[in-house]
């Protein structure tokens, strides 16, 4: 993680803080520190599990977030702002 997160940082500070989000909790609470679950609610892209997440920031049409998985999860990388978040069972 610790690597990936380097590799993105050209040019951008490293992040502070990635935050460590159980997917179930942020399923539960409709949203997520990187507000991606209401932005995929909006784009009628159901997520229930991690591979869903995986899946839709892999999209084709998706070039603002990249996803990659890592050994916690899967992490999530805004390109358009330079924030991480890794999700978790």
């Amino acid at each position: 993680m610790d690597e990936l997160v380097r590799q993105h940082a050209e040019g951008h500070d490293l992040p502070r803080h990635v935050p460590h989000v159980r997917l179930a909790d942020a399923l539960a609470r409709g949203d997520d520190p990187l507000h991606l679950l209401p932005y995929f609610a909006d784009l009628d892209r159901k997520v229930e599990n991690l591979e869903d997440l995986l899946s839709a920031c892999a999209d084709p049409g998706e070039e603002e977030i990249e996803a990659y998985r890592v050994e916690q999860g899967i992490a999530v990388y805004l390109v358009t702002d330079g924030q991480w978040a890794v999700f978790t069972k």
